[in-house]
C-alpha cells in the first residue's frame, strides 16, 4: 500500500470490512495517541444513517489495512469492548473547536479537522487542519507538526515555524512537512 494523507474527518464514516467482504461497522471516530502521534483506534458506530454508536471498537494493532475507501480487518474478532479502550486524543469530535496557539502565545485558530499520514504499517496525526481568526486572516489551511505537540483539553500549541510550513490542501501538505522536518533537524545541529 502506498502512503497517503488523509483528514481524520474523511476517515469517519467509511466502512469497516472484514477480509471476507463482511460490513461489520463504520467509523465513528478516531482515536490519537496524545504522545506518539499514532492513531490508537477507532471507535464504531453501526451501519446506516439511522444506526448509533456500537460499545465495541477497534484497536490499530487489529487492523488489517486503513485504505482510501474502507478500514479492512481480518474478522469480526477486531472487534473489542471499547470500555477498555481509555479515550485519547480523538481525530473528531473531541478536537473539534480546540484553539491552536503558537508556543510563542500567538492565536492562530480553531482546529477543524487532523491530518493523518497513513501507510502500510501505521497512521499517525501530522498535522492540523485550522480555521484561521488571526489578525484578519480568514480561510482554512492545514498546519504540519513534526513532533508531539502540547495537547490539552482548551488549547493546542504549535512551533512557531509550523505556519510557516501551512499549506491550502493536501497536495501542499507532504512538500510542507519535508520542510518543517528539515527545519527542525537543521536546529538540532
Amino acid at each position: 500500500m502506498n502512503a497517503f494523507l488523509i483528514r481524520a474527518g474523511d476517515v469517519v464514516g467509511r466502512p469497516v470490512l472484514t477480509l471476507h467482504g463482511d460490513a461489520i461497522a463504520q467509523v465513528k471516530d478516531v482515536i490519537v495517541d496524545p504522545e506518539s502521534g499514532s492513531v490508537r483506534a477507532f471507535t464504531l458506530s453501526g451501519r446506516g444513517v439511522l444506526s448509533g454508536p456500537l460499545k465495541e471498537a477497534i484497536a490499530w494493532s487489529a487492523v488489517h489495512a486503513l485504505g482510501r475507501d474502507a478500514v479492512m480487518v481480518a474478522g469480526r474478532e477486531a472487534l473489542r469492548e471499547s470500555s477498555g479502550m481509555a479515550p485519547g486524543l480523538g481525530g473528531g469530535s473531541n478536537m473539534l473547536g480546540t484553539r491552536v496557539l503558537t508556543q510563542d502565545g500567538e492565536d492562530v485558530g480553531k482546529v477543524t479537522d487532523v491530518v493523518l499520514d497513513v501507510t502500510a504499517h501505521d497512521a499517525r496525526l501530522v498535522g492540523y487542519e485550522v480555521k484561521l481568526d488571526r489578525h484578519g486572516e480568514k480561510g482554512t489551511v492545514l498546519v504540519p507538526v513534526s513532533a508531539p505537540v502540547v495537547v490539552s483539553a482548551e488549547n493546542v500549541l504549535v512551533p512557531p515555524a509550523a505556519l510557516l510550513s501551512a499549506a491550502g490542501d493536501l497536495a501542499e501538505f507532504r512538500k510542507a512537512t519535508r520542510g518543517l522536518r528539515e527545519e527542525g533537524a537543521g536546529d538540532a545541529e
